[in-house]
């Protein structure tokens, strides 16, 4: 075993060890507080209360990401992860003090948990594509799955610490220990030297907005998969997310069984971002196996939605973290290395957009539908909503060529294809992709 972690660190840069720090904190972290918040708010508010907080952070992250999206292309990644970080550690201490003197309050928390989105809208797009600029294409693949296995790691221990702690303790002790993990990663980004952004020559702020979102969807294979995934993640989120807490309620489960089973999730990333992804991949291909992928999530989610056992639960859970990362491996290595280096932060930050709103137009679904049916029908509706969008994944212009080439065919493939919508020419272009 490590031999093999050797092997694989080999080529990826002295800054990367300390990225896989960051990540495993910072997952680690926002796990336990998701325990802790989603169970505060379902005990002391219900259902409606959990689906205005999914909501309302949804709506604010879609605000902020675009506004926001070109900084990561103008300013270090690294150190904005950090500076964002540690914005995100003072809304953990205010739910924190919240909770320690007993005052529940939907709005407040609302408020409060905003700063955490805004800062997390500079946050994600920094971690998703930092790792192309730190490794080489031809080790992009094993950087990402080590990224993966990290953020898996605390997603696997974050639900176990937040509900036994809110289990065996309460929910103020678990925000306490959430903040302060918080601050451990923040500080471990701070660790990660600053790399300068290749484009030196900056425009107007709002035109490098503009022109990252005018990019985005004038490519018709970058367009037509965003749409893809974004009614994927409509009925993913809450099916992850608010629906999990309702149904582990519902079946008279304590908060333990919430960890347990968000952990199974958190293994099952693990295990395929470690082990079992690559190895799928190689045998089934990136679009058969990207294809059976998102089938399989689905389907594990209506075994879930049916389910009266805890254990249910957490095995399809497990499963459906493992399937999982195949298809986020499949997606987001191809597509970092598509996009010319310096629209790569903006790109994330469109992906990111998109998703929120899908993840206001799910939880909006979902908290309608339960004001008429229970849970579990809710639930395996959206299940089988899911199972029915992973079936139009061929549709996708030009998707199955796309994922057939090699990553250093792959290598600035937007740019080629469309080099006037990144300011590119031609002989230009061929210059940068041929740079690393």
């Amino acid at each position: 075993m490590t031999f093999i972690l050797s092997k694989r660190f080999q080529g990826l840069g002295s800054a990367f060890p300390f990225l896989l720090l960051c990540d495993v904190l910072a997952v680690l972290s926002l796990t336990t507080g998701n325990v802790a918040i989603s169970w505060w708010i379902v005990t002391k508010g219900g259902a409606a209360d959990l689906s205005i907080f999914g909501m309302s952070a949804a709506l604010t992250m879609l605000i902020a990401l675009p506004l926001l999206s070109a900084h990561g292309d103008r300013f270090p990644k690294a150190r904005i992860m950090a500076w964002g970080l540690l914005a995100a550690v003072l809304t953990a201490l205010g739910l924190a003090l919240m909770a320690s003197f007993g005052y529940y309050r939907i709005g407040p928390i609302i408020l409060i948990y905003a700063i955490d989105v805004i800062a997390f809208s500079m946050v994600l797009p920094a971690v998703s594509s930092i790792a192309a600029d730190l490794t080489l294409p031809d080790r992009l693949s094993d950087a990402l799955s080590l990224q993966k296995s990290a953020q898996s790691l605390g997603r696997l221990a974050g639900p176990v610490i937040g509900g036994a702690v809110v289990a065996l303790s309460n929910v103020a002790i678990a925000l306490w220990i959430y903040a302060a993990l918080l601050l451990i990663a923040a500080l471990s980004a701070f660790a990660i030297p600053p790399i300068k952004p290749t484009n030196n020559q900056r425009g107007h702020w709002r035109a490098e907005v503009r022109a990252g979102l005018s990019a985005k969807w004038k490519i018709p294979i970058d367009r037509n998969w965003t749409i893809y995934a974004f009614f994927c993640t409509a009925f993913l989120s809450p099916s992850l997310g608010m629906l999990l807490p309702l149904k582990v309620h519902s079946l008279h489960l304590g908060a333990n069984w919430l960890g347990a089973t968000e952990a199974a999730l958190g293994l099952g990333m693990l295990l395929g971002a470690f082990w079992g992804a690559a190895k799928i991949i190689h045998w089934q291909g990136r679009f058969r196996a990207s294809l059976l992928a998102i089938s399989t999530v689905a389907l594990c989610l209506i075994a879930v939605a049916l389910s009266q056992q805890g254990w249910i639960l957490t095995l399809g859970f497990g499963m459906t973290g493992f399937v999982m990362s195949i298809s986020q491996l499949v997606g987001q290595t191809h597509r970092q290395l598509a996009v010319p280096d310096h629209f790569r932060s903006r790109f994330s930050s469109v992906n990111f957009m998109v998703m929120n709103l899908s993840a206001i137009l799910g939880p909006a679904i979902a908290g309608a539908a339960l004001g008429v049916f229970d849970v579990s029908t809710v639930y395996a509706a959206f299940g089988f909503a899911l199972l029915l969008v992973s079936i139009s994944f061929p549709l996708v212009p030009s998707i199955q060529h796309f994922l057939a080439l090699d990553h250093h065919e792959v290598k600035g493939w937007y740019g080629k294809q469309h080099p006037e919508l990144f300011g590119l020419e031609p002989q230009k272009q061929q210059e940068i992709t041929q740079s690393r």
